[in-house]
C-alpha cells in the first residue's frame, strides 16, 4: 500500500546480442523505457573508468541512436493485418514462443501462405456482397415501377420525352401537389422509401427537362439509385431477374463464409503463433529505438522497481561482457510513479489519477481515499436492498471491462454494512434489528456522528500533508505551514477550545493559548524557518510577504470551519436517503396496499438507487478533492508505464 521504489537501469551490451536482450526486456515486461541517448548527453549514463570499459566507454564519442537504425513497419503491418483477418481475436501468447518458432524466415513464409489463403476467401466475399448490394438497390428501384406495362427499353428510348425516378420529403410532397398545375412535367406517385419520403416517376418533355430540373432542385428531388441500362424487359421481369441472381449468390456467400470459417480454424494455431513471434519482432524494433549503438555496443536505460534488480541481474549475467548499472533517482531526473496497492484498494487508484498521478516522494493517498470514501458512502446511503442492487451493477459493469465497476463493488458492500447498522432493507426499516441506530429517529446523532467522522478525517489529512512536506525537507510548510505542524496543533487547540467552553472546563484558555501561538507561527513561517535554514529573512519583500499572509490566515481559519462543517453533508445525505423512501412508501399507502402501491415502492427504490447513489458518489469525490486532497496532496508525479501498456507510444502485441 505505497509508492514502489525505482532506480534507473543503464545497460552496456554487444551489438550481437541485442535482439535476443531486446526480447528479455519485453517479455520481463515490468520495465518503462527511456531514451538512452538522453541519458548519455545529460550525463545521467555514467560508466565507472576501469580498463575492462574501455570500449564502451570510446563508444560514447561515436553514438546513434537507435531511431535512426530499425524499421518495425513491416512486422507492424503483417501482425495488425493476420489480426484483422481474425476480426482482431488473436493475442500476444509468450507460451507459443519455442525456439522453432524464431526462423524469422519460416514464420514469414506461413504468415504470407495464411495471409494469401485467407484474402482470397475475403476477396471474394467481398466482391459478391459488393454485387449483392447492387442487386438490392436495383430490386428496390424496379420495385417502384412494377405496375408500368412497358418495357425498360422503351422507356429509356422515348424520343421526345425523359423520366427520372426520385424521392422528396412529405413536405415537399404536399408542397408538389400544390403547385402541380404549373409544372411542365407529368408526375406519377410510386410510393415510399419508409423513411419519411414519397417517390415519384417524373416524366418531362425534353424541350422543358431543365426548367423541370430546376423545380425538382428546389424541392430537394433526389434520384433513386440501382437503375441500370443493362435491364430491357419490363419492370416486374427486371425484378424477378434480379431476384433469382440474389438467391444464388445468397447461396455462394453461405458456402463461402462457410470456407472461410474452416480455413481459419485450420490456420488458427499457426496464426496464434506467427502473430505472437511477429509481435515481438515488432516489439523488438520499437525497443531498439530507445537504445542507442556505436559499432561494437548497444546502450539502453529504463527504469525498474528495486525489487526487480536482482532479476535483472541475472539476465544479464546471461550475456558476456554485459554492463549493468542501477542509479537512485535524484532531482535531475524525476522517476516515474509505479502504485503498488492490494485488491481492496486498487479500484480506487482510478479516483485517484482524475487528480493527478502521486510524485515519486509523496505519500500515495490511495489506501486513506478508500476507507475514507467507503465510509462517507455507507454512512450516506446504508442500506442492505440497495446495496446488494449495486453490488450486481457493480459486477456486471466489472465484467464488461470499465474500471469504476470495481470501485462501485466496493462501495455496495460499504452500503450494505451500514444497512445492517441501520436495520434498512430496500427503505424499510421494520425488517431488520438495527445494530446501531436508525437515522431518522436519532437525527442528532447521525449529524454529530458525521462531524466528529469528519474531524478525525481531517487531522489524518494533516498528518499525510506533513509526512509529504517533511519528506522533500520543506521545514517552512511541514512545521510552520497552515497544514504543517503548526497548522495541525492550531486546529486541534480550536476544537479543543470549542469543547472546554461549551462544557465549561479550565482548559478553555490553555487551548485558546495554544492556538494563538500556533496562529503566530504561521504568520511569521517565512522568516522562522529562513533564519533555521540561514537564509534571508525574505524570500521577496516584507510588505509583500505579510499583504500575502494576512489574506492566507483568513481563507485558513475560514476553511478550517468550512471543512469541518462540510461533513455535516454526510449526515444531511444519510437523512435525505430515508426521507426519500419515506415520501414513496407514504405515496404507496395513498393509493393502497395493493399492485399500485407495490409499483410506487419498486420505482421508488429504483429512483433512489439512481439518483441517490449517483449524488453520494459525488459527494464524497467532492470531498476528497476539496476538503482533504487540499490539504496534503499534489499529484504532480506520472505514471510509471510498462512495455506493453505504453499504448500511445509502442505496438503493443496482445492488441492492436
Amino acid at each position: 500500500m505505497a509508492i514502489d521504489n525505482i532506480l534507473m537501469m543503464n545497460v552496456v551490451g554487444k551489438t550481437e546480442n541485442v535482439d535476443r536482450f531486446a526480447k528479455d526486456i519485453f517479455l520481463f515486461n515490468d520495465i518503462q523505457l527511456v531514451d538512452a541517448m538522453s541519458e548519455i548527453d545529460s550525463g545521467r549514463f555514467i560508466l565507472p573508468v576501469t580498463q575492462n570499459n574501455i570500449s564502451e566507454l570510446l563508444g560514447f564519442s561515436q553514438l546513434m541512436t537507435g531511431e535512426s537504425l530499425v524499421d518495425e513497419k513491416l512486422f507492424v503491418s503483417k501482425v495488425e493485418k493476420l489480426n484483422e483477418l481474425y476480426d482482431n481475436t488473436l493475442t500476444f501468447e509468450e507460451k507459443l514462443l519455442t525456439k522453432r518458432t524464431y526462423d524469422l524466415n519460416e514464420i514469414l513464409s506461413t504468415e504470407k501462405s495464411i495471409e494469401k489463403e485467407l484474402i482470397e476467401n475475403y476477396t471474394e466475399i467481398n466482391n459478391f456482397k459488393a454485387r449483392l448490394t447492387e442487386i438490392s438497390k436495383s430490386i428496390t428501384a424496379y420495385s417502384y415501377l412494377r405496375e408500368i406495362d412497358a418495357t425498360m427499353e422503351e422507356l429509356n428510348n422515348m424520343q421526345h420525352f425523359s423520366h427520372i425516378v426520385g424521392s422528396i420529403s412529405k413536405n415537399n410532397a404536399n408542397r408538389l401537389k400544390r403547385i402541380y398545375d404549373s409544372v411542365t412535367s407529368l408526375l406519377f406517385h410510386v410510393g415510399d422509401t419508409g423513411t419519411n419520403e414519397e417517390v415519384f416517376i417524373v416524366i418531362s418533355p425534353k424541350d422543358f427537362e431543365i426548367e423541370t430540373k430546376r423545380v425538382l432542385k428546389a424541392l430537394n428531388f433526389k434520384a433513386i439509385e440501382g437503375f441500370d441500362p443493362e435491364y430491357k424487359e419490363t419492370p416486374q421481369k427486371v425484378v424477378l431477374q434480379l431476384s433469382r441472381e440474389k438467391a444464388k449468390i445468397e447461396q455462394k456467400l453461405k458456402k463461402l463464409n462457410a470456407m472461410l470459417i474452416q480455413n481459419r480454424a485450420d490456420n488458427l494455431q499457426e496464426a496464434r503463433r506467427v502473430f505472437s513471434v511477429l509481435s515481438v519482432y515488432a516489439n523488438l524494433n520499437i525497443i531498439k529505438r530507445f537504445m542507442a549503438f556505436s559499432d561494437e555496443n548497444f546502450y539502453c536505460s529504463g527504469w525498474i522497481s528495486k525489487q526487480d534488480r536482482k532479476k535483472m541481474e541475472c539476465i544479464a549475467q546471461e550475456y558476456p561482457e554485459m554492463i549493468i548499472l542501477f542509479n537512485e533517482p535524484d532531482k535531475s531526473n524525476e522517476p516515474p510513479t509505479k502504485l503498488k496497492n492490494n485488491w481492496l484498494f486498487k479500484p480506487f487508484e482510478s479516483l485517484v489519477k482524475m487528480y493527478g498521478v502521486p510524485a515519486y516522494n509523496e505519500l500515495d493517498p490511495t489506501p486513506f481515499l478508500s476507507i475514507t470514501y467507503l465510509v462517507c458512502f455507507g454512512y450516506m446511503f446504508g442500506d442492505v436492498g440497495q446495496g446488494i442492487v449495486l453490488l450486481l451493477a457493480g459486477i456486471l459493469t466489472a465484467k464488461k471491462g470499465i474500471e469504476l465497476g470495481r470501485v462501485v463493488q466496493r462501495m455496495a458492500c460499504s452500503s450494505i454494512l451500514f444497512g445492517f447498522l441501520y436495520g434498512s432493507i430496500f427503505g424499510n426499516e421494520n425488517l431488520l434489528p438495527q445494530l446501531w441506530i436508525k437515522p431518522f429517529d436519532n437525527i442528532n446523532t447521525i449529524l454529530y456522528t458525521a462531524v466528529g467522522l469528519g474531524i478525525l478525517i481531517l487531522l489524518v489529512a494533516y498528518g499525510y500533508s506533513i509526512i509529504n512536506k517533511l519528506k522533500v525537507k520543506d521545514i517552512r510548510e511541514g512545521v510552520f505551514g497552515k497544514n504543517g505542524i503548526a497548522g495541525f496543533v492550531l486546529y486541534l487547540s480550536i476544537l479543543l477550545a470549542a469543547a472546554s467552553a461549551y462544557f465549561k472546563s479550565v482548559f478553555t484558555t490553555p487551548m485558546i493559548i495554544s492556538a494563538v501561538i500556533m496562529a503566530a507561527l504561521v504568520l511569521f513561517r517565512e522568516p522562522i524557518a529562513n533564519t533555521i535554514q540561514h537564509k534571508k529573512l525574505y524570500d521577496h519583500s516584507a510588505g509583500d510577504y505579510y499583504v500575502e499572509v494576512g489574506f492566507e490566515m483568513f481563507e485558513m481559519l475560514l476553511a478550517m470551519l468550512s471543512n469541518t462543517l462540510s461533513f455535516i453533508r454526510v449526515g444531511a445525505f444519510a437523512l435525505t436517503h430515508v426521507g426519500m423512501f419515506l415520501a414513496f412508501e407514504t405515496l404507496a399507502h395513498m393509493v393502497g396496499d395493493g399492485v399500485a402501491g407495490i409499483i410506487i415502492l419498486i420505482f421508488g427504490n429504483v429512483f433512489i438507487i439512481a439518483l441517490e447513489g449517483l449524488i453520494d458518489f459525488i459527494q464524497c469525490l467532492r470531498l476528497q478533492f476539496y476538503e482533504l486532497f487540499s490539504k496534503y496532496y499534489s499529484g504532480t508525479g506520472y505514471e510509471f508505464s510498462a512495455l506493453r501498456k505504453k499504448k500511445n507510444q509502442m505496438f503493443v502485441g496482445d492488441k492492436i
